[in-house]
């Protein structure tokens, strides 16, 4: 696998482990994903405490996730606004289907049941958009 497992990146605010998160408009800065529609670029692999602190950041492979709801095993994972796991849903029309949610990857452990469990996810950088 080329690229990096793990980066170092700064933070606007102090965030937690487990959850996605996304690069803000300051360069090598993560947040929340703040919408649907942000593209998400990682899993935080642990807690910072300060904004003056820099969080690790896993981009590839099998990550540990907090989720927020039910997801079944193989689904895609999107995030919420405060970087848990939630089901993917696209939006579809008539005509299109539409992408409104930043996928992260794809839920490889058990399928989750209740809101508030942690759980292995493939982080698939092809499927982010």
């Amino acid at each position: 696998m080329s690229g990096e497992l793990v980066k170092s990146f700064k933070v606007a605010t102090t965030l937690t482990s487990q959850r996605i998160v996304a690069v803000e408009t300051t360069a090598y800065t993560v947040i929340y994903p703040s919408a649907a529609t942000v593209i998400p670029c990682g899993i935080t692999v642990d807690d910072v405490k300060s904004a003056a602190q820099a969080i690790p950041v896993q981009m590839h492979g099998v990550a540990k996730l907090y989720f927020n709801q039910t997801v079944s095993c193989g689904a895609f994972v999107a995030s919420d606004t405060s970087g848990r796991g939630i089901a993917f849903t696209p939006g579809v029309t008539t005509t299109s289907l539409t992408l409104g949610t930043g996928i992260i990857g794809v839920l490889v452990g058990p399928s989750i049941a209740l809101t508030g469990t942690v759980a292995d996810v493939w982080i698939n950088p092809q499927l982010m958009r």
